[in-house]
């Protein structure tokens, strides 16, 4: 892309926002969102499906007073911690690599 120094600091943004790196970077982003979000999803439906339509699954004892209700529970939570740990190793190695060349480019310091 080059540096941009000669547009003004309007042109420059609106330049940054139309060039093909900062589309790749907003696609990758969108890309891991939309996935981590239809995951996370999925398993929120069916959770929901099964605590309306078989609340005796979720009743069901596995050990001690642990049900298959709290489990689930808990693992609503692992997998919130594990779409947040996979997107912040996907930003780390995908999307800021992209985004420091942006950035590098628009603020026109040498890389």
């Amino acid at each position: 892309m080059g540096r941009m120094s000669s547009l003004s600091e309007g042109d420059r943004y609106v330049a940054v926002h139309d060039s093909a790196r900062f589309t790749t970077l907003r696609r990758r982003q969108r890309t891991f969102t939309l996935w981590a979000g239809a995951v996370f999803t999925g398993w929120w439906f069916l959770a929901s499906l099964l605590g309306a339509f078989a609340p005796g699954f979720y009743r069901q004892m596995i050990a001690g007073d642990l049900s298959v209700g709290l489990l689930v529970v808990l693992a609503t939570f692992v997998l919130v911690l594990v779409i947040a740990a996979g997107y912040l190793r996907y930003a780390r190695a995908t999307l800021d690599p992209l985004a420091e060349q942006i950035r590098a480019d628009l603020e026109g310091a040498p890389r």
